[in-house]
């Protein structure tokens, strides 16, 4: 039975579990038949496990799904409780361990997203509280019939977020490959520049790499195939926040950016901790693109080798952070 997941405010005191829900088989495909495929991006799936104490008359079901998606991916979602591949009754299910199947609709272009979370615990008389945090890059394709001799046109976009579209920073370079095979790129029958081209009908799988500071993210169109005499446009929204340096120091350089709470381990005078880096910027004027979350920022100063933190920088989807 399909259940939507829906959000329970409790009004007993929650207490967090210690283990750990490890999330497989994540999987998202375009109803066109396009899956799509990460490598080296800023998606993540973020779960916590909770549990309230149920009274004796509560007849309720003994779990709830809370989900939470950052910037805009998903416009439905639904849940299955498994046991060994086979789905559970929500009603009445017995204290045990689960898997939770979650399954969601895109909210572009039409398609799913679906991934498994594992070790999630129902006790006897408590209410167990699943808190599922989302982030993934919206893939958009526009297309659009045209007269191009029988070749296929392709466009590459990449928008840092839904309200921040202009192409002046960020940009996708598309790669095509026989599908299924990544050893031997093909090359387009005509190109414009690094973004835009023409290639031949058929079956492929398209790379769009994309440049964000020092990092290159791969994103995987796989079974992408272009018809002829149609225009494509494809865009990745990286549902980003901005980060800038708004202090007005002219010697401050560069940003690094580490998880949230990094600054506080160190000891002595602030100074870099390189297995930790997130990521780091060193045009620092401009509202450089960075996943949402919550970061301790150290500052880096032309002279002396300087550096000065600053805490508990928050980084949310859409918006544009400042740092002083």
């Amino acid at each position: 039975m399909k259940n939507t997941i829906s959000v329970l405010i409790l009004q007993t005191v929650v207490m967090l579990t210690i283990q750990a829900q490890p999330v497989s088989n994540y999987t998202y495909k375009l109803n066109n038949g396009i899956t799509i495929k990460t490598e080296r991006c800023w998606n993540q799936v973020w779960i916590q496990q909770s549990y309230a104490t149920m009274n004796k008359e509560d007849k309720t079901s003994p779990l709830t799904v809370n989900i939470r998606a950052l910037g805009d991916l998903i416009s439905g979602s639904e849940f299955k409780l498994q046991s060994a591949g086979k789905e559970i009754k929500m009603q009445g299910a017995a204290p045990g361990t689960y898997d939770l199947l979650l399954n969601f609709k895109l909210s572009g272009k039409p398609g799913t997203l679906s991934f498994i979370v594992g070790n999630i615990v129902i006790k006897p008389q408590t209410k167990t509280i699943v808190s599922v945090t989302l982030y993934d890059y919206q893939i958009l394709i526009e297309e659009k019939q045209t007269s191009l001799n029988g070749l296929a046109q392709y466009e590459s976009l990449v928008n840092r977020c839904k309200s921040h579209t202009v192409q002046d920073t960020y940009f996708g370079i598309p790669t095509f490959y026989e599908k299924g095979k990544h050893d031997k790129a093909i090359s387009p029958d005509k190109t414009d520049g690094n973004t835009k081209g023409k290639i031949k009908p058929g079956a492929y799988d398209m790379l769009i790499s994309i440049g964000i500071s020092s990092q290159t993210h791969k994103v995987w169109l796989e079974n992408f195939q272009p018809k002829a005499d149609m225009s494509y446009k494809v865009s990745v929204n990286l549902n980003a926040g901005g980060i800038v340096y708004t202090g007005g120091n002219k010697d401050v350089k560069g940003m690094l950016l580490y998880p949230a709470g990094t600054s506080g381990k160190q000891t002595g005078k602030p100074e870099p901790v390189k297995n930790l880096e997130t990521i780091s910027y060193d045009n620092i004027t401009i509202a450089n693109c960075c996943s949402p979350g919550t970061y301790d920022v150290l500052l880096r100063f032309a002279k002396d080798s300087k550096f000065e933190w600053r805490k508990n920088v928050s980084i949310t989807t859409g918006t544009r952070t400042e740092v002083k």
